[in-house]
């Protein structure tokens, strides 16, 4: 009778698993906005080995459209229990501050960041860019080269080109993807001229030749790529509209009770700072800090002002 009740309590969940977190769901469905296989659909999915072990099952599902609207939505509208969460991204972050999508920043509880991404500028392998002076030439002499970007106008990838271009006294013109794959074949089938990624996103191809880095639109130089300069190193400032921080983070419904994000910001932490997902970030080139809490509501903020000021400034 013992062993029957103890069997009832556990699958009325009377009694934490092993390993298992006071107040995290046993399943938790991670909502990504963006295609299966980019970078943020890998981010969420190598949490799922990492927090097996420790009793939570990951679901990954991919609800994509509208940039990250579609996804976003999703959970937005959620229960705030902790059994749906989303991947935020500064994509989101540039979409509602410019008013693109009938969402707010107050429908969230953000939980942990999970990626810090520098931004490169790359080209084809047989592109006639071999390095980047060719391109500031190119911009200078107007009307520019083709440069493309994941997103529309307005968010993170656009307005560094932006900033990057008023420095330079140059031209561009901008084309916008859905997703980095397809900026990647874009360039290495010749139809686009150039294109500001996360290496995150090419390494694969960076690799294997098909794709060339011509420069790093940060302050520090990518481990990964040891011998590409910094845009500081050619004579120009990384952030110049103030910093756009190129970030992923787990993000949950707004209204979600206190005790429940704390448990969820512990786990979720411990995940990121494991030394598998540590390794895994090593090995392409992001920095995952699991920024939390308040230190995270200051992040977003201050990539929000920042690009709240580009588009202003671009669009003037």
């Amino acid at each position: 009778m013992q062993r029957r009740a103890l069997i009832a309590a556990l699958a009325a969940g009377g009694f934490a698993r092993p390993g298992l977190a006071q107040g995290v769901p046993a399943e938790i469905r991670m909502i990504v906005p963006f295609a299966a296989g980019g970078a943020t659909d890998l981010l969420a999915r190598r949490l799922q080995p990492v927090l097996e072990p420790r009793g939570h099952r990951l679901v990954v599902e991919n609800l994509v459209g509208g940039g990250s609207m579609v996804g976003m939505s999703r959970v937005a509208q959620s229960r705030p229990d902790g059994r749906t969460l989303g991947m935020g991204s500064s994509g989101l972050i540039g979409q509602i501050v410019a008013n693109e999508i009938p969402l707010r920043f107050e429908q969230f509880t953000p939980l942990v960041r999970v990626a810090v991404d520098p931004l490169v500028i790359v080209t084809g392998g047989a592109s006639r860019f071999a390095r980047f002076q060719l391109v500031v030439e190119a911009m200078r002499a107007g009307p520019g080269p083709s440069i493309g970007a994941a997103g529309p106008r307005g968010t993170i990838g656009h307005l560094r080109l932006a900033g990057m271009a008023e420095q330079l006294g140059g031209q561009f013109t901008y084309v916008g993807y859905p997703g980095a794959s397809r900026v990647a074949t874009e360039l290495i089938g010749g139809h686009l001229d150039l294109a500001i990624v996360k290496p995150n996103d090419v390494f694969g191809q960076i690799r294997s030749g098909a794709l060339r880095v011509l420069a790093v639109v940060e302050e520090d130089r990518v481990r990964q790529l040891p011998d590409v300069p910094t845009v500081v190193e050619l004579g120009l400032r990384a952030h110049p509209f103030g910093r756009l921080t190129q970030m992923t983070f787990v993000n949950a419904p707004a209204g979600m009770p206190a005790e429940t994000r704390a448990a969820l910001i512990s786990v979720l932490r411990e995940a990121v700072l494991s030394q598998d997902y540590q390794s895994k970030s090593q090995d392409d080139g992001y920095i995952a800090d699991a920024l939390a809490g308040e230190a995270l509501d200051a992040a977003i903020a201050e990539t929000a002002n920042a690009i709240r000021t580009a588009q202003q400034k671009v669009s003037s």
